[in-house]
C-alpha cells in the first residue's frame, strides 16, 4: 500500500509541475498585452505605404536573415533551414472588418544559445511603424 501512495505522490508532483511550467510570467502577459493594444493599423493607401515601409527597415535592421519573399502582405525574413541560428521576422499586413488594415509581426528565435526577448521586440516593432505616421 505504500508503493502505490508513493507513486500516486510522485504522479501528482509530475501534473502540478507539469501545469506550472506551463503559466505565463506576470512581466510577459503585460508585454503580450502591451503588443496586442498597439499592433499598428493604417486606413489610407498613404499611410499603409509609409507604414509598410516602415515595417520593411524594422525587418532589414531586426532580423538576421535577409529577406526571402516580399508582397503588398507580406515580409518573410527567417530561414527554413534548421542549420542556422538566428532571429526571423514574418510581417503581414491584414485586412480588418470595417475597412483598413492591421500590419503584424512575428519574431522567431532559432538559437541554441538563447534567444532575444521576443515580445520586447514585437513591442519594438508596433512602436516604430506607429510612429511612421502622416
Amino acid at each position: 500500500m505504500n508503493r502505490l501512495r508513493f507513486m500516486q505522490a510522485c504522479l501528482i508532483g509530475l501534473l502540478a509541475l507539469l501545469i506550472s511550467s506551463c503559466t505565463i510570467s506576470p512581466e510577459t502577459q503585460a508585454k503580450m498585452d502591451e503588443y496586442a493594444r498597439t499592433i499598428p493599423t493604417c486606413t489610407s493607401d498613404q499611410d499603409c505605404q509609409e507604414k509598410w515601409n516602415a515595417a520593411r527597415t524594422w525587418v532589414m535592421e531586426n532580423s538576421d536573415f535577409a529577406i526571402r519573399a516580399e508582397s503588398d502582405t507580406r515580409i518573410f525574413s527567417t530561414t527554413t533551414s534548421i542549420s542556422q541560428s538566428g532571429v526571423g521576422v514574418i510581417v503581414d499586413r491584414v485586412a480588418v472588418a470595417g475597412g483598413g488594415y492591421q500590419i503584424t509581426v512575428n519574431v522567431e528565435c532559432f538559437s541554441a544559445y538563447g534567444c532575444p526577448d521576443v515580445w520586447a521586440k514585437k513591442i519594438d516593432f508596433n512602436k516604430t511603424v506607429n510612429a511612421a505616421q502622416l
